[in-house]
């Protein structure tokens, strides 16, 4: 079999997978980094400090990188269909339930831990998925599939803010949890696990002039030429190295989407707008993610990582060169670009550094890193915020964590 049986109408049955994936991680990041616009409403709802309710963020974010783990484990045995049913259930029952909420502690476990499952199920499965569908062209898979948590940011946050200033924030939570179980529904039943399921072969590289006498040649030339276990990559330096990036990069990344719509406000932005600024994040990331993700496939791992962290790094320094209007816009407008370069590189490291046999359960890994740091930025933020009455400690320490990891990311080697 080779790229010729995988095609169906003239369409390659991976994009429609891929475009599926994306909506799925669109909806489930796009909820969690609503809790930016929910903040303010659920401060005043339930009188909580920064500090406290930014620890719900945290939750979820801990929860995400769990189940993360979890999540892929069980798509690498059982398939993602099931994994993504029982997740994005889970997840649209949180939300639902967080309409009904009447002190912050409840909110941990409606909204901090269901929403952590739910984003856990829609992205390490379904990465690890694309990565069985594409060999040739994974980087521009990998690219439209992590366009997702960009877009979720730039649908969900000014939705968030229509559905709260229309019908109030317990019926916009609500109508949250309907959407993700209608989009984790369908997800499930357009996705498969592995083309050969269904008779596909994996997207290759067209066959070569010369190359005629072998139809598998181009599979060969595409294929990587070992994929690790679990146990094998938990050996080596890269996976540690990986791990240990994506968390330090993420306490930045943290602060900025748990705490941009109150700091906006806080510099005299309207709602509105910041919640129009943090769609830009979105937009930017989406845009981000597909070139650069492109991109990565002629610089290298190594190359990429070390360019995009040192904007990211330099990025978190820019409000302490001021806030007004246009300086706002400017910093959603670069962070978000690199923001979404940086997401779409991870996988692909895996699929490079690792192969793609386990890579649900090794992604899922790399992700319980990323959580570490994406639940400790937002307390970072918070626990600051209430001491000085600023955030400009918080963006210091986003930056000077990015800066650690690009020196881990010096040490990336090609071969594992």
């Amino acid at each position: 079999m080779g790229n010729g049986i995988s095609r169906r109408s003239g369409i390659f049955y991976g994009w429609i997978i891929v475009a599926i994936a994306a909506v799925g991680t669109c909806t489930g990041f796009g909820i969690i980094y609503s809790f930016s616009v929910f903040f303010k409403s659920w401060i005043g709802e339930f009188g909580s400090s920064r500090a406290v309710l930014s620890g719900i963020y945290s939750v979820a974010f801990i929860v995400y990188g769990i189940a993360s783990m979890v999540m892929g484990w069980f798509s690498d045995r059982y398939g993602p269909r099931k994994v993504i049913v029982a997740g994005g259930s889970i997840m649209a029952a949180g939300c639902m339930l967080t309409a009904f909420c009447h002190h912050t502690a409840v909110l941990y476990l409606t909204w901090g831990l269901t929403v952590g499952i739910g984003v856990g199920t829609c992205y390490a499965p379904t990465a690890a998925t694309v990565s069985k569908w594409f060999i040739h062209r994974k980087g521009m898979a990998m690219g439209i599939l992590v366009c997702g948590l960009g877009m979720g940011t730039l649908v969900f946050s000014p939705l968030s803010e229509y559905l709260i200033k229309s019908f109030g924030w317990r019926s916009a939570i609500f109508i949250l949890g309907v959407i993700a179980l209608t989009v984790y529904i369908v997800e499930a039943l357009i996705i498969r696990g592995n083309p050969r399921d269904v008779g596909l072969e994996p997207l290759t590289a067209p066959v070569k002039k010369g190359k005629n006498a072998d139809p598998d040649a181009a599979r060969k030339l595409d294929m990587p030429e070992h994929s690790m276990t679990v146990a094998e990559a938990l050996k080596t330096r890269n996976m540690w190295f990986i791990f240990a990036i994506h968390g330090l990069w993420m306490v930045g990344v943290g602060i900025i989407m748990a705490h941009f719509v109150p700091y906006a406000t806080d510099q005299g932005t309207s709602v509105n707008r910041a919640a129009a600024m943090m769609g830009s994040v979105g937009a930017m990331s989406v845009i981000g993610r597909f070139s650069l993700g492109i991109l990565t496939e002629h610089w290298g791992i190594k190359r990429s990582f070390i360019i995009i962290l040192c904007c990211q790094c330099l990025t978190m320094l820019l409000p302490f060169l001021g806030s007004s209007q246009w300086q706002l816009w400017v910093f959603v407008v670069v962070f978000g670009f690199g923001y979404g370069g940086l997401a779409s590189i991870f996988p692909l490291a895996h699929a490079e550094l690792f192969g793609v046999k386990a890579m649900g359960s090794l992604f899922g890994i790399s992700l319980l890193g990323a959580t570490i740091g994406g639940s400790a930025g937002p307390l970072i933020a918070g626990f600051s915020f209430d001491m000085t009455r600023s955030y400009f400690t918080a963006f210091g320490a986003g930056s000077i964590s990015i800066a650690i990891a690009i020196l881990l990311a010096t040490g990336i080697k090609k071969k594992a």
